[in-house]
């Protein structure tokens, strides 16, 4: 019966990153149906009251608000909230072996009425935006990067990729994506790239434990 059970989780893992990936794709579509870009548009970060916490972007626009018209779009907006760290919400790393790096994940949240949860680290038209989504929603375990949580990176040409995959650049994470999906990594970003190997890997989710 566990094994079975294992089987199942690990399907139905499978079957919701490839839902999630699509998602990110429809709504990036969305964006550029009604004429919005991502990639060389600097964005801004705002706080938990929706105001620029960069004075020199004042007039400028905040990436995580701009992507929430995209899902509300799609019909896919339940909840937005632009400070993630506000939810009390905490993911592990994919070692287990401490918390998920927090900063790499405030700079908007959404839940889906799909009951996926979307965290935002904005970027830049140097650090790209990435967006991590939690598969299965932040009420439901194990919260935890590369089992039910994965990163994507948006690229030149606005194009999505799996946060690690050399076909989009994404600094350090393109170069060594196994540095940030490892087993024994006690790195807090570990799980950042896991994606990319989910994505790569058809017994990616088979093989977790």
């Amino acid at each position: 019966m566990p094994v079975l059970t294992e089987k199942t989780k690990a399907k139905e893992f499978e079957t919701q990153f490839k839902v999630a990936e699509n998602l990110i794709h429809n709504a990036v579509n969305y964006m550029h149906a009604n004429g919005r870009e991502i990639y060389g548009v600097t964005y801004c970060t705002a706080n938990s009251n929706g105001v620029s916490i960069v004075e020199d972007c004042k007039n400028l626009e905040v990436f995580s608000e701009v992507l929430a018209e995209a899902f509300n779009g799609i019909r896919a907006l339940n909840k937005y909230d632009n400070n993630w760290a506000t939810t009390g919400h905490k993911y592990r790393t994919f070692s287990n072996s401490g918390e998920f790096k927090a900063s790499l994940l405030d700079d908007g949240y959404m839940e889906l009425i799909n009951g996926m949860s979307i965290m935002i680290e904005s970027g830049s038209a140097s650090t790209l935006p990435i967006i991590s989504i939690d598969i299965n929603g932040p009420y439901k375990k194990p919260n935890r990067f590369g089992y039910d949580t994965f990163s994507f990176v948006i690229d030149k040409g606005d194009r999505v990729c799996p946060l690690g995959s050399p076909a989009c650049k994404s600094s350090s994470y393109s170069k060594n994506p196994e540095n940030y999906c490892s087993k024994t990594s006690k790195a807090d970003n570990n799980g950042f790239t896991c994606g990319y190997f989910a994505s790569t890997d058809k017994n990616y989710f088979k093989n977790l434990k």
